[in-house]
């Protein structure tokens, strides 16, 4: 039987290398306040991938708040190329549903995609980003406040569709966050999806918990983490 820390088979050929894997999205990837700093997605992912590149690895956060597709294939070679990747994690979506058509971002992203892999034989994993939370209800929220009093309407849905057609047509990994929190939302206990959120658009530490757990399948990481003292309660031969 594999071992649960074993590389997975699409990273097999990085198991003797060090690898230099780097995320690159919006505010849900950068390191912010929403996520008391490191204990967001990435930083979990440092913590879980110890036995799945034993030759060592590094993980670089190029998350800017804000940012949208559009925006970062400005930035591309400044915070992803001249790392020479063997890991991209793409993440966006959540800004680009407020200032483009689905249309206009499947051609941003495959155009982003294409130049991570000008640069080298570069592995790709595109995200879908979280759903809107409507924090009394923890049901899906569909417009955005615009500052002004107003709302602007959102179909993050269809943004979501985007990210997973292209994941299918350029042959990328993909982790379909939107999916798997719009099924939560079928339960009865609907309203717990509010506490995974620091507000309507960003998930707090324990929705970016969530967000690793997801991430775990594709890179056969580490679920779970323990104080010493966890694992003292956790061995039986110590309570004897």
């Amino acid at each position: 039987m594999k071992e649960k820390s074993a590389t997975p088979e699409h990273f097999l050929h990085l198991r003797n290398k060090f690898v230099t894997i780097v995320a690159f999205g919006d505010s849900i990837t950068a390191v912010n306040h929403w996520t008391h700093g490191g204990l967001n997605w990435t930083g979990m992912l440092w913590m879980g991938l110890h036995e799945v590149f034993p030759q060592g690895y590094t993980i670089i956060n190029s998350g800017i708040s804000g940012d949208a597709m559009a925006t970062a294939l400005s930035r591309i070679d400044r915070d992803v190329l001249r790392f020479a990747p063997d890991i991209v994690i793409v993440s966006f979506g959540m800004n680009d549903c407020l200032s483009t058509t689905p249309e206009q971002f499947r051609s941003e992203l495959i155009e982003g995609i294409k130049r991570i892999r000008d640069n080298n034989e570069t592995k790709i994993l595109l995200r879908t980003p979280n759903p809107m939370i409507n924090m009394f209800t923890g049901k899906e929220l569909n417009e955005f406040p615009d500052g002004n009093g107003k709302s602007k309407k959102t179909n993050l849905e269809a943004f979501s569709r985007v990210i997973c057609e292209v994941a299918e047509s350029e042959e990328t990994l993909l982790v379909d966050h939107y999916a798997l929190w719009k099924e939560s939302m079928k339960s009865s206990c609907v309203r717990d999806m509010i506490l995974l959120m620091g507000n309507p658009q960003h998930p707090n530490h324990l929705g970016h918990r969530r967000f690793y757990h997801e991430l775990c399948p594709i890179f056969n990481s580490s679920e779970n983490f323990f104080y010493e003292w966890e694992r003292i309660l956790h061995d039986t031969n110590q309570l004897k």
